[in-house]
């Protein structure tokens, strides 16, 4: 077994060493020292993510951002109409159907007419529509999402005869940031079932040799379920800073395929990493990324793989390593290993002017137009339908201009979902999938408004109304306690009824950070910052007591216990660097994790990373 030499001092020696052809030399920064650290829904059609709320069709209010959509496009109503809208659209709400019904018909016709009367016949507990009434309102709007519906009701009602109306098409899945992929757990095993309800509390009683035997005893498992259990072990044991135990199961599981396996080769090298033992390390990330299903992870054994062959003085193998896990640049791995390279990726291209030649065809456009008076009016939700709706029935070419006009009407959610689904043959820009809406916290940015960005954007894809199954809510997904708590620190009064604001989600998903990074757990560190926001402090300061030594900040985000903590941490520091790189900002954390050092959360004073050895910094980034 080849010990690796992991001391700063010894990679020091290395890039010492007579030169390398310059296809093989190493990185500058790349020194990575090995350190012990025990610690701890994409949307596809029109399913909201995992775990939140869809919006009904008609939504509460929404509270209007603190940017007007005139000061982006132009206004498409006057002072009166808006007024009167806004009058219409209250009384909906407050089931004042006849007010709702006499304002508009003492409007003159307006841009929003066809949209309101669909609506006024669709909402809950509406009167009933006559056939002649839901005729009229297809035929007023055939091209609306509400078409479809009205078509439907009037079916039901005996109509024979419609208006012809738009058909929407079916949209496809765009290429977009890949997730690292998890195995799923072999269900249809009985053998396997009755080893889990065994195994299970011997696990979280940390009677990890008690559950070993059971496994070797389980003789009728699948050849799958023997993987995914060999491999729950290995994990267990490196968990619990057994890395000899970690990777003798994890062999075991090796041996097998799918993707237990492919888990089992991470766990297996990161053992023989934390053991020093880089050659061990180097073939078990080597398999990772052969095996790998997923960009993410692909990246991450490439990158991994270069950490070892540079503890182990193989210089010569490490660029081409970095450079193919560079080119799935929209991955953590993918950035940390551009960074690594020293190389700069491409900047992105420069905002779309809607006030140009795209706004003449949003100006041809129906749909378009009433999306945006809709955003005038306060009816972002209604905005957002439509804006779907269109992608569906509108021309592919127009795919684009639909995100502009997203972003543009600060419908940042509406965004997203365009730059992940749209016609076969779209390639939304990088930047769509990144929203930076024009929204602005209660009490002004203290935070770079790139991390919050990037929190909302994993916490909710920018949902403003989004709710969890726990009870988080809004952008940032605060819990109710945790606005409490945030409340009574900043000495103002609870109110819970504001979590759906932007301004006030923004406000306390912002102040909530600065607490984590100024309480004594997180140290101001990022990743650790990150890692409470999601699991909260009291687990960060488990994971901190039981680390043997987290000088590593790459060895301690892939040690966190918790699948969901450890995938959160990356993923929202993948999108942070990636809006910075949006923005061309310079990406100091990225540079710090690159180099192996601990990011500090940004605006601190002082030095903007820390290298940490035993206890304390000794060193910072430039």
């Amino acid at each position: 077994m080849t010990k690796a030499p992991f001391a700063i001092a010894a990679f020091s020696s290395l890039l010492a060493a007579p030169a390398v052809a310059a296809d093989t030399t190493l990185p500058a920064g790349f020194a990575m020292q090995a350190r012990t650290s025990v610690s701890a829904a994409a949307i596809v059609g029109t399913t909201a993510p995992a775990g939140l709320t869809a919006t009904p069709a008609l939504p509460p209010a929404r509270p209007t951002p603190a940017v007007s959509v005139s000061r982006r496009l132009p206004a498409l109503l006057t002072p009166e109409q808006r007024d009167n809208y806004r009058a219409i659209f209250a009384a909906m709400r407050a089931e004042d159907w006849s007010g709702a019904a006499a304002r508009l018909d003492g409007m003159g016709d307006g841009p929003l007419h066809a949209v309101v009367r669909a609506e006024l016949i669709l909402a809950k507990n509406s009167p009933r529509a006559e056939p002649d009434r839901i005729v009229q309102a297809i035929a007023a709007g055939p091209d609306l999402p509400e078409a479809q519906q009205l078509a439907a009701m009037a079916r039901k009602r005996g109509v024979t005869s419609l208006p012809a109306i738009v058909t929407p098409r079916d949209l496809v899945r765009l290429a977009g940031a890949s997730k690292r992929s998890s195995a799923r757990s072999v269900r249809e095993d009985a053998a396997a079932a009755a080893l889990a309800s065994l195994v299970q509390p011997m696990l979280k009683e940390d009677r990890l040799a008690d559950a070993e035997a059971a496994l070797d005893a389980a003789v009728d498992l699948s050849s799958e379920a023997r993987t995914e259990w060999q491999q729950r072990l290995a994990w267990a044991f490196f968990q619990a800073g057994d890395d000899a135990g970690a990777r003798r199961l994890a062999a075991r599981a090796q041996a097998g395929s799918g993707d237990w396996a492919v888990q089992a080769d991470w766990v297996a090298g990161l053992a023989a990493w934390r053991s020093q033992d880089c050659d061990a390390a180097g073939r078990a990330f080597d398999q990772v990324s052969r095996r790998g299903r997923d960009g993410e992870t692909i990246a991450a054994g490439l990158f991994w793989s270069a950490r070892a062959d540079t503890a182990c003085q193989r210089p010569q193998l490490v660029q081409a390593k970095l450079r193919s896990a560079a080119r799935m640049s929209e991955t953590f791995y993918g950035l940390v290993a551009t960074a690594a390279l020293g190389t700069t990726p491409p900047a992105p291209p420069a905002p779309v002017d809607l006030a140009g030649a795209d706004w003449s065809r949003i100006e041809a456009v129906s749909n378009l137009r009433t999306a945006v008076a809709l955003a005038e009016v306060g009816e972002r939700g209604l905005a957002d339908e439509l804006l779907r709706h269109q992608a569906r029935i509108g021309r592919v070419q127009d795919h684009e201009t639909l995100i502009h006009l997203a972003a543009r009407l600060d419908l940042p959610a509406t965004q997203v979902w365009l730059a992940q689904n749209g016609p076969a043959g779209t390639s939304p820009s990088l930047a769509a999938r990144y929203p930076q809406p024009g929204w602005t916290p209660a009490k002004g940015w203290r935070v770079d408004k790139a991390l919050i960005y990037a929190h909302a954007l994993q916490e909710s894809r920018f949902r403003i109304d989004a709710t969890s199954p726990a009870g988080a809510r809004g952008l940032m997904q605060l819990m109710p306690g945790t606005v409490d708590l945030v409340a009574r620190r900043k000495g103002e009064p609870s109110d819970r009824s504001r979590m759906t604001d932007p301004a006030f989600n923004l406000e306390y998903g912002q102040s909530y950070l600065e607490q984590l990074r100024d309480g004594g757990i997180c140290g101001g560190l990022l990743p650790k910052v990150i890692a409470a926001y999601n699991a909260g402090p009291g687990n960060v300061a488990k994971w901190n007591e039981r680390s043997r030594n987290a000088a590593d900040p790459l060895l301690f985000i892939e040690a966190i216990p918790f699948a969901e903590t450890r995938a959160y941490v990356a993923i929202v520091l993948r999108n942070y660097w990636m809006y910075q790189r949006t923005s061309g900002a310079a990406a100091a954390s990225l540079k710090a994790i690159a180099q192996g050092m601990w990011p500090r959360f940004p605006g601190l004073p002082g030095k903007s990373a820390l290298r940490l050895g035993g206890v304390g910094a000794t060193a910072s980034a430039e």
